[in-house]
């Protein structure tokens, strides 16, 4: 009786605190616990952005004035919207209208150039396409057409604006140089150089988009 009475005991005898198994699964417990701990306070949090307090309109100033600040839980798509928690970033302008209440979005706003600034379609020889990258930094060549030549010929090629932004790329960009002499790419120019890229485009002139430094990317 005595050895089945310390068999029993044996079985019976509750787990010290030092066994390895016992630990493992209050730590198991307790990254559980902090784990969702964690996950609930990031489901709560909140961030403050900036929402239009009236209607923006392109090309207007936007002051702190125009703005209200709302919390908002956007997790990570925060990052999208001009933070108010970070202080108001300078001078800014509208790029596109922004509606009353309405969140502001980074890209919506920018610089009193970038209001400035125009699209224009140039077109250009498409092998030299390949090599450019949309976002690029380019200078903008014009080989003016010889009037007085016989057949097509130009005259030595001329910077007519730095520092242009491309805007735009053709799609198919496999298929450029096949059966067509041009490739049309839409550059950004501030305004007041709108009128000479375009007077050299409607005079037959050749243009050529060189990139600027690090412009292929």
């Amino acid at each position: 009786m005595s050895g089945e009475q310390g068999a029993t005991a044996r079985r019976v005898r509750r787990p010290a605190w030092n066994d390895t198994r016992l630990l493992v699964g209050l730590a198991l417990v307790l990254l559980s616990v902090a784990g969702g701990a964690r996950l609930v306070a990031s489901v709560q949090e909140s961030t403050p952005v900036y929402a239009a307090g009236q209607v923006l309109v392109p090309g207007e100033r936007v002051d702190p004035e125009d703005l209200v600040v709302v919390d908002v839980r956007l997790a990570e798509g925060a990052s999208r919207y001009v933070d108010a928690g970070q202080g108001w970033p300078g001078e800014l302008y509208a790029l596109r209208v922004v509606g009353e209440g309405e969140l502001l979005p980074r890209a919506a706003v920018g610089s009193e150039r970038q209001v400035r600034d125009r699209t224009v379609t140039v077109p250009v020889d498409p092998a030299t396409v390949e090599g450019l990258q949309q976002g690029a930094s380019v200078d903008i060549w014009v080989s003016a057409r010889d009037e007085e030549a016989v057949g097509e010929r130009y005259e030595a090629p001329a910077l007519v604006l730095q520092e242009a932004t491309v805007a735009g790329l053709p799609q198919e960009r496999g298929a450029l140089g096949v059966g067509s002499s041009s490739a049309a790419v839409q550059v950004v120019v501030p305004q007041e150089e709108v009128s000479a890229v375009i007077a050299a485009v409607d005079q037959g002139g050749k243009v050529t988009l060189v990139p600027g430094a690090g412009g292929t990317g």
